[in-house]
């Protein structure tokens, strides 16, 4: 232990002295690129199209005639993944000429985490690989720039799944933060707190106490998972288990009541089956103190890098009660298809739009579904505008509309700020008022500050009761409530908040054709039987698993136990006004 911490402190200063002059280097670089973003831009999207102009999707879009941003508007529509999946199915087939470009290299296909419930593949070429990493690190520089005291700590990665299969053709198939763990420089992962075959443990909770098992005596200095819950699962196993984690330590050894594959247990046991008393002491003594055993006593607050906008974001809200003052960096928009925004301040959700490796265009929220949507470039967003961002990258999606809604902040240079909302078609129409799940995930977290309550996994479910009133159920953890009258308050408060967002739900409550909010605590470990099952049915894994806000499948009112049902009180509706 003495050894190793001496090594980490000449590995800090050494970091400190070198590292960190060059990154202020290359972000004030970013910086100044970000003035002439929009040249950058177009010269982006040209170098793009004469590239991709041989292959089948260039010559079926005549990429040939494009000369300028008109050209390209006209000959290549706005498109959703539909469009570009004949040519991405033949490639997975072998046909690298449909999509892609003669003077780039395949690697491998990605896959989403299926939001629709259908996942897709995407395509990575060495150069978007380059361009995806390029975006990445400058995240990663900024929270160093920031941080300068986790330089030569170590970096807990919480990623997806690596082996997710081969397409027809034999191309192998990844969980795109697997992918960014081992693309990441050398230097990098040498100070990556476990190995990546941890990642391909099945069972979800075999594998976090694997990674606490191996990361508790070390001294983290950044966790990195795309969602919040992921980091709050890891910490609560770690509480559960606390016991058998103090014992393994001690004796040096990885419990057998985990499910763990043999030959990831023959790979580890190097690591293992060092005995780690003076961390099993030590742990010992946090849950005699406190009655509990949270990373905020035994890691030394380490900077956390998850998703804290939009509805999968709101997770994140109950970090503090596990990691104490961790700073929180969010991770910004990122997908299967490329990173979006940057990032580059504690506890903020806004990020640099990542204008400097993919090409984007915006159409505003109000204009969609029109005939001819007005398609906007990065320089002409309105400040407190809502759009949906649309991509071109060098993977081969051209005009590709993910589906993201982002609302413009401000701008730095010449690029925007983004704040992401949430996906499109997450919206509930039970009577007309088109409850968004934004709207909801903003009226729960909202209403449980102002109680003091930690309303963790919160998920609203329309409702149409035979020989009644259409209303809105909520579905919460038991624990999160201490008694009937503070959950009876809190559906007045997320009812008052959402009245107070949508005015067509609150139309809707006036002229009382929406029964009042129903609130039914799920019994324990409910919520993640349901977590669980989404993974297995999408086959994604759960590092990238989000918690919905909003489901608008009633079935899943029949699938959980209840413990408790609450309904807010019978009153007259709000007013219309």
């Amino acid at each position: 232990m003495k050894f190793r911490s001496v090594m980490d402190r000449l590995v800090a200063a050494v970091g400190r002295g070198v590292v960190i002059p060059w990154y202020a280097q290359r972000f004030r670089k970013f910086e100044r690129r970000l003035q002439r973003l929009r040249d950058i831009q177009q010269q982006m999207l040209f170098e793009r199209v004469h590239r991709f102009r041989d292959t089948r999707f260039g010559r079926d879009h005549r990429f040939g005639e494009i000369h300028s941003v008109g050209d390209f508007r006209r000959n290549v529509p706005i498109g959703d993944y539909s469009q570009f999946a004949p040519y991405i199915d033949a490639v997975a087939r072998g046909d690298l000429a449909a999509l892609i470009p003669p003077n780039d290299r395949l690697l491998r296909f990605t896959t989403t985490t299926g939001t629709t419930g259908v996942p897709k593949l995407n395509p990575v070429t060495e150069i978007w690989m380059r361009e995806y990493t390029q975006a990445t690190d400058l995240w990663n520089i900024k929270l160093i720039l920031d941080h300068p005291e986790v330089v030569g700590r170590k970096i807990l990665h919480l990623t997806g799944t690596w082996d997710m299969g081969t397409t027809q053709a034999g191309w192998p198939i990844s969980m795109v933060s697997a992918l960014a763990s081992r693309q990441s420089h050398p230097m990098v992962r040498q100070f990556f707190a476990v190995p990546f075959e941890v990642s391909a443990i099945p069972d979800p909770i075999a594998k976090y106490y694997t990674i606490l098992r191996l990361s508790v005596a070390q001294n983290i200095g950044v966790i990195i998972a795309i969602a919040p819950g992921t980091v709050l699962r890891l910490a609560e196993i770690g509480n559960t288990e606390a016991q058998t984690l103090i014992r393994d330590l001690h004796d040096g050894t990885l419990s057998s009541r985990f499910e763990i594959p043999g030959a990831i247990r023959e790979r580890l046991q190097p690591v293992v089956g060092r005995s780690e008393r003076p961390c099993a002491r030590r742990l010992e003594q946090i849950i005699s103190q406190s009655g509990h055993l949270y990373p905020r006593d035994y890691w030394p607050h380490p900077v956390i890098g998850c998703w804290l906008g939009g509805t999968a974001g709101m997770q994140s809200r109950k970090l503090p009660d596990y990691f104490g003052n961790s700073p929180l960096r969010d991770l910004g928009l990122v997908s299967s298809e490329g990173r979006h925004t940057i990032p580059v301040h504690d506890h903020d959700t806004l990020g640099i739009l990542a204008g400097t490796t993919n090409y984007y265009e915006f159409i505003p929220l109000d204009e969609r579904g029109s005939a001819r949507p007005e398609a906007l470039e990065a320089h002409e967003l309105e400040v407190d505008r809502d759009y949906s961002l649309v991509m071109t990258t060098s993977s081969g999606y051209f005009r590709y509309e993910i589906g993201d809604i982002v609302r413009c902040r401000g701008y730095v240079g010449e690029a925007p700020l983004l704040e992401f909302l949430q996906k499109m078609g997450r919206c509930s129409d039970l009577e007309g008022e088109k409850l968004t799940e934004h709207q909801v995930a903003q009226a729960v977290h909202e209403a449980a500050t102002s109680l003091g309550v930690h309303a963790g996994n919160v998920t609203a479910v329309p409702c149409r009761p035979a020989g009644g009133k259409p209303r809105y159920v909520l579905l919460a953890d038991h624990n999160d409530f201490p008694d009937a009258a503070r959950a009876t308050q809190f559906l007045i408060e997320v009812d008052s908040r959402l009245a107070q967002a949508n005015f067509l739900y609150r139309g809707a409550r006036h002229a009382q054709v929406l029964a009042p909010l129903q609130l039914r605590l799920l019994s324990e470990g409910a919520w993640n039987e349901y977590a669980l099952t989404v993974q297995r049915q999408r086959g994604t894994g759960d590092a990238q698993y989000k918690h919905p806000a909003l489901v608008s499948d009633s079935k899943l009112l029949e699938n959980l136990g209840v413990s408790a049902v609450i309904d807010m009180p019978q009153r007259i509706g709000h007013s219309a006004a």
